[in-house]
Formats: structure tokens, sequence, C-alpha cells
């Protein structure tokens, strides 16, 4: 239930704090005195959208505050807050800035909007005048039906058997498209590894061939100048090898005299053994390099088709090599997509036999509660004064194969006249005989629901008789759920457990809302004032009274 509500800043609302209580809460005031707006904070805090025109001329903020208290926990809020108390009693503020901002606390912790949206459907349920579109959709219809049977078990088995089979029937037949491309697929898969094979690329080998192709290139300088320095270093009488270990035996002979000696000694010993080494390794070069022009047509052919390979699958070696990878893992998951088609075929038919038992439970429940509930609403439409209603649950055929619904849709029928054949709600039914199917509805769902049951003048397009039934039904459905109901009849309005008056006042030309809860001789005046209009006399004050007292 709502325990209060604080309001600020919100259109002609500066500031407002109401405590309501259990049972049935009820709201009069004249035609734009701000009732509605009350319930606008509440569907505010709820987090239905807002926009600037909600917010009071010249303030920057407004602010909601609700505290919801329940007997059950919110199972929703079980992983923000371990206290079971913050689970029962739950404190909601949103604030709205004009630049379009919105703040969201629950019990002081920040949230999102959308996560109150979907919250709130616990809290309560607003039903206005301009709200017959829930109820006429066919959608909620189900739902209701569902609510009402305790059917969520069943429905949650068949939506997760529905999800698989779907989720399943997405594999199969992405397998099937790769089946009816596997000859072309496979034929692109096995060339585009041929052609990486063919040159037994690896990382680094277009770096080593473009090195080789500098070499091919100069290569009669290149041997050239090695011969010549070889001749320099090696090969002639003269060399420089033979002069530095001529140098070198003269330095040994020396380094037994001086220090310095010694360690000039060492140096032309290093600067040999690194020209004997440079000697080697030339000579070597020589040796392994054969510079035919065959070889140097090979190199360019390679160099030619990596660079293809690149132009084709990606920039570098890495990601030419990654291709070739994924390329044979591909290659191999088609050679095995029977199997695994086959596979997945078993499994499908076996959760279709599943579905079939479980939404066939569903449908026989669905079917069950539906009688049910025909019967009880015609009873309670007589209640509310329809003399021969007639109203039936209609069973239609899903259309879509394995629906996370079930097998059926429903749609509800109705006929206000006797000998009239029932027709689609949506097509046949008034603003007043939907409130008053509405309000029947309600009373056989209040068991399944911890709520509270809101209602703006639900009593729109009734006559006063009938109001006074619409009263006793909002009385015996608040003794098991708070409702909270705008009305602007006295006849309703006389069964209040708690009786809040909304005006408006002006106030330097600005103008005011203000809601004040009536007491005994209060509560009389303003059902005088509803009975006869400003014109309150004693017959009036004493027919209030008596109306008052008998309900």
């Amino acid at each position: 239930m709502i325990k209060n509500i604080k309001i600020r800043n919100l259109a002609i609302i500066d500031e407002l704090n109401i405590n309501f209580g259990k049972g049935l809460n009820i709201l009069t005031g004249e035609t734009g005195a701000g009732k509605s707006i009350i319930l606008d904070s509440i569907r505010f805090v709820g987090g239905e959208r807002a926009d600037r025109t909600l917010l009071r001329n010249g303030e920057k903020r407004m602010v909601v505050e609700a505290v919801f208290e329940f007997q059950k926990e919110i199972k929703e809020l079980e992983e923000y807050f371990e206290d079971s108390e913050d689970r029962k009693e739950i404190i909601v503020r949103r604030e709205y800035f004009e630049d379009g901002r919105n703040k969201i606390f629950i019990n002081n912790m920040s949230f999102k909007l959308s996560f109150l949206r979907e919250l709130s459907k616990r809290f309560f349920n607003i039903y206005g005048q301009n709200d017959h579109r829930y109820l006429l959709n066919i959608e909620n219809q189900l739902e209701y039906l569902d609510e009402v049977g305790n059917n969520a078990e069943l429905l949650a088995e068949t939506e997760g058997i529905s999800k698989k089979i779907i989720s399943l029937g997405k594999q199969i037949k992405e397998l099937e498209d790769k089946e009816r491309e596997k000859t072309q697929r496979e034929a692109y898969l096995k060339y585009v590894i041929s052609e990486i094979e063919e040159i037994g690329l690896r990382e680094g080998l277009e770096k080593e061939l473009l090195e080789k192709r500098v070499v091919f290139r100069d290569s009669e300088l290149i041997f050239n100048t090695i011969k010549r320095t070889l001749q320099y270093l090696y090969d002639e009488d003269d060399s420089i090898l033979n002069k530095i270990s001529e140098i070198e035996n003269n330095f040994e002979i020396l380094s037994k005299y001086k220090k310095e000696w010694e360690e000039y000694y060492g140096k032309i010993t290093e600067f040999r053994i690194s020209s004997e080494e440079v000697s080697y390794q030339l000579r070597d070069f020589i040796g392994n390099y054969e510079f035919s022009p065959e070889e140097s047509d090979e190199i360019e052919k390679t160099l030619s088709k990596i660079e293809n390979l690149k132009k084709k699958h990606g920039e570098s070696e890495k990601e030419i090599l990654d291709v070739y990878e994924k390329s044979k893992k591909e290659l191999e998951l088609l050679d095995n997509i029977d199997i695994e088609k086959d596979e997945l075929l078993l499994l499908v038919g076996k959760l279709k036999k599943e579905y079939d038992e479980i939404s066939g439970k569903l449908t026989e429940k669905r079917k069950e509660i539906a009688l049910d509930i025909e019967k009880k609403v015609i009873n309670e439409l007589k209640t509310l004064g329809m003399k021969n209603p007639s109203f039936k649950i209609k069973f239609f055929e899903n259309k879509d194969n394995f629906s996370p619904k079930g097998k059926e849709y429903i749609e509800f029928y109705f006929s206000a006249n006797p000998g009239e054949t029932v027709k689609p709600l949506s097509k046949v039914a008034s603003g007043g005989e939907l409130s008053r199917i509405m309000l029947s509805l309600k009373l056989l769902s209040v068991e399944k629901n911890y709520k509270t049951f809101i209602f703006d003048e639900i009593d729109s397009g009734v006559g006063g008789e009938t109001a006074e039934k619409l009263g006793e039904k909002l009385k015996q459905l608040s003794e098991k759920a708070q409702v909270l109901c705008i009305t602007h009849f006295p006849q309703v309005a006389s069964f209040a457990d708690n009786h809040f008056k909304v005006d408006k006042r002006e106030d330097n030309k600005r103008t005011f809302a203000k809601i004040k809860e009536l007491k005994d001789k209060e509560k009389v005046k303003e059902i005088a004032r509803m009975m006869s209009g400003t014109n309150i006399t004693e017959n009036s004050l004493k027919s209030a009274e008596e109306l008052i007292n008998r309900n």
C-alpha cells in the first residue's frame, strides 16, 4: 500500500504531503482542483514518462517521494538490499530537472528509470478514464487469465522450451544455409588454404625474400667487392691479416717491458681475431649463394603472391596466417554439418514433445479458469446494474508455432443486452461498461495481488444507482487491498474509509493545490456539496449523513 506521498513543484502543486490509509481512500473536489494531478504524481513516481509541462512554472526541479509498505517482500530487490525490511517498506524518490534529467532513488540507492518502471508494476495499478486500452489489449487479457489461474510456473516452462526450440531452429537454418553453399564454400576454402600453403608462408618470409632480392639485384658488385676485400684481408702474401700477425708478434715481445704495451698487445690480438671472423663469413657467403636468374625469378614470383594475399586477406603475414587457420577449421566444420544438423533435429524433436505436453497442461488450466471467470464476472456485472450481461473468454489457435505464450491466444467477448450475440469487447463495450468490467476483473484478481488499485473516475458514464453499486464493489475490493479512487459521485464517496478533499487557491497571481483529510462533519459537508452543489442546506446535510451512515 501507499502510506505517504510527498509532492513538490509538480504542475499547480508547490508542496503537498499526503498520508493514505488502508481500505478505501476517496479523493473529491471541484473539477480542475488538482485531483488528477495527484494521480499524475503517482504515475511519475512509478516511472511514467515526464516532460517539462509537468514542472511548475518558474521551478527547475520537481520531486515526488512515496513510501510503499507490503506484507510480502519484493523479490526484485533481493540482490540490492540484504535486510528484509528494506524489501517490505520501500521509499521511492524521483527527481526531474528542467533539462530533462531524471534521478531515481529506492531506499536511498540510485537506480535506472527502466528498473523503476518494471518494479512499480508490483506497487500499484492505475485505471484512469483513458486506460481502457489496457483492458482491450488481448495480450493483457491473456496475462490477466494466467495471473488469476496461477499459471506462472507452467507459463515459464512453456516459454523456456519455446526459446530453446526457436534458438535451435535458427541454428538449423544456419546449417541448412551453409549446406546449400557447402560445395562452393568448400572449393573456396580449399583454394585459400592451397594458395597460402603453396608459398610456404610464415612470419618473416617476406622480409627475408626482400633482403635476398636486394642482394641478387647487385650480385656482381657484391661478389667483386667481397673478393677484393678477401684479397686485402687474407689471400695475398702482404694481406692485412699477415701484417697484423707480425705486429701482434712484435707487441707480444714489447708487452714484457711495459704495462700499456701489454694492453696494446691484447687489442691487436682482438683485432686479428675479428678480422679472421669477417673473412670466414665473407668466404661462407660466397660459397653458399648461387646467384642464378632462376632463383631471382622465383623470389619475384613469391613476393608477388604474398602481395596478392595481402590484398585479399590482410596487411600482414600474421593476418594471412590467421585466415589460413580459420579456413582449415571452417573446412573441418563443413565436413561435420550433416552430423551436427541431425543431432539438432533430434533434440528439437524431443523439445517439441515436451512443449506439447507442458503447453497442453497450460491450455487445460486456462480453459478451466476461463469458465470460472466468465461466471463470476457475469455475477459481478449483475450486481453492478447490468440486468442480463454475457461475458465469454474465447480461445483461438496461436498461428506462431511453439509460441512462448502457449498454443492459444484469447479474447474477451461481451454483450450487455439479452438476445445479442457476444462480440469482441473492443467492438461493443461503452466507457461505463468497460469501467464495470474492469472493476469486476479486479475483484477476481485481488487475491493474487498485494498492490494498490487506483481508479480515476471509474464511475464515469454511469447513473446514480449504478454509482452506489460501484461504491459497494470498491469497498469490497478495499477489504483485501488498498484502493485510491477519484470520484464525483456522492454515492461512491460515502463508502470512504479515508476521505480527502482537493482544493486550489490563488495567491499573488499563482495557483496552489491543497489537500485535506476530512473528518466527521467535514465529510458530511463535502458529500452534501457533491449532492446539491454550492447551495448546501440542512436537508442536503441530513441526506449526506444518512448516505454515509447507510454505506
